[in-house]
């Protein structure tokens, strides 16, 4: 039993490494926060966008979304509303037709196809017969969203300044209705804040997001993204196809109705996770590739070359988290056991640990890579974006704050669970909470 426990000793520090490393980028842009992302300039034109809604069965909130597309400060020829009405079996192409948008009604009842990659696919085909050039730019937003005032002359900036391929600021349009919405939307405040302001600053490309994207159509209509997690299975192909990345829009707002119950959290979250894992193994080691291929480039920016790296490490946070769930548990479960039974573990070489040293490591471990970064990470989101985040009730937000990194633990079961299963496609329950502008 004293070369199996050197043996697992040295198994346990390899994954440690290996896990920890996934990790490495993020720990980077968390200490970046403070930095200001691409700033673009004022445009001398209005470019013509389309927004893009994929629903199924959303006649509760879908009138609210066209409405807010519409509403936006641009002028009125120059901004257009098509929605993909997906297996529809209710008011949602009516309602949207009644609010001014162009609805196509996609009917595809093949079991496989029950996903919002084959909703895009099919309503890009449809667009594609209206000839080339009838559209320029697509925004992809949800069917539950609502978008800034601002949001088209944000987008119009950065476009006529070049940009081809963007994500927008995802905000909350409920995000204290209760505790879980409130956690959720800290998390992805946290990912605008963190994530793609020091991808901004540092020139890398960001990770689109499937109700905060710009595509322009040409890249678009061809769609190629199937996955389940198509809008980051998008950002993966145009980089390894077209070695375009995603620039962050910072002034352009998309209010995102947040999941209010757990089995939301996990339907969405489980998607995402069996989506992720699998485009890590299928295009995430290529990212990896790529980027030592394109190293010595003189034709390529630096950005897009660490971009490449930057997305293998960002695929490779779900089998890292499915990894460390798997192992950390079972390993010191088993170590605290026998050390607490048989006394000190010797390990060749490095000397003899005991029980205290064991349950001392795991609290500091514990301490330094969970507890405090995910306190600190939705604490300061919450203190740098408070003039844009909508905070109706502050026992909700400091709550959620304060249980943030349980909410980590839900996220990384849900992921879980989405690698061990196969999720499909679900409508969420939708909040009544509405942004007044």
């Amino acid at each position: 039993m004293e070369m199996f426990n050197n043996v697992v000793w040295w198994i346990n520090i390899v994954v440690i490494i290996l896990v920890g490393s996934c990790f490495v980028f993020q720990l980077l842009f968390m200490a970046l926060f403070f930095l200001k992302p691409r700033r673009y300039k004022k445009a001398e034109k209005f470019h013509d966008f389309t927004f893009i809604l994929r629903a199924r069965n959303e006649e509760e909130v879908i009138g609210d979304c066209i409405d807010s597309c519409l509403k936006v400060d641009y002028p009125a020829e120059k901004k257009h509303v098509v929605v993909f009405c997906h297996n529809c079996s209710d008011r949602t192409a009516q309602i949207a037709r009644e609010h001014g948008a162009r609805a196509i009604e996609i009917f595809d009842d093949h079991p496989d196809h029950q996903k919002a990659s084959y909703c895009m696919y099919h309503g890009m085909n449809e667009l594609k017969k209206d000839g080339e050039g009838a559209y320029e730019y697509f925004l992809f937003i949800d069917a539950d969203n609502q978008v800034d005032r601002n949001y088209l002359r944000a987008c119009n900036d950065a476009v006529d300044d070049g940009v081809e391929l963007g994500r927008t600021f995802e905000n909350s349009k409920n995000l204290t209705d209760n505790i879980l919405s409130c956690m959720t939307g800290l998390w992805y405040a946290r990912d605008d804040r963190f994530a793609c302001r020091g991808r901004s600053a540092l020139g890398f490309g960001c990770v689109m997001n499937g109700c905060a994207s710009l595509v322009k159509a040409e890249y678009a209509l061809s769609w190629d993204a199937m996955s389940t997690s198509d809008d980051i299975e998008f950002t993966i192909n145009r980089l390894l196809k077209d070695e375009k990345k995603v620039e962050y829009i910072d002034e352009a707002v998309v209010y995102e109705d947040q999941p209010t119950t757990l089995d939301d959290i996990f339907k969405r979250n489980s998607r995402m996770g069996n989506g992720l894992n699998k485009l890590f193994w299928s295009k995430g080691v290529r990212c990896f590739k790529m980027f030592f291929k394109n190293l010595f480039r003189k034709d390529m920016d630096r950005g897009t070359k660490f971009t490449y790296l930057d997305q293998f490490f960002n695929l490779a946070t779900i089998p890292a988290a499915f990894l460390a769930i798997a192992w950390f548990p079972l390993y010191y479960i088993y170590t605290l056991i026998w050390v607490g039974i048989q006394g000190p573990l010797m390990i060749y070489g490095l000397g003899t640990f005991g029980l205290r040293w064991f349950l001392l490591f795991i609290v500091i471990v514990v301490a330094c890579c969970y507890i405090v970064p995910f306190l600190i990470q939705p604490f300061v989101s919450y203190l740098a974006e408070k003039k844009r985040l909508i905070v109706t009730n502050k026992k909700v937000l400091w709550s959620s704050i304060l249980l943030f990194p349980f909410f980590m633990i839900i996220n990384a079961i849900a992921i879980i669970k989405g690698i061990l299963t196969k999720p499909k496609w679900q409508k969420l329950k939708r909040s009544k909470t509405k942004v007044e502008q």
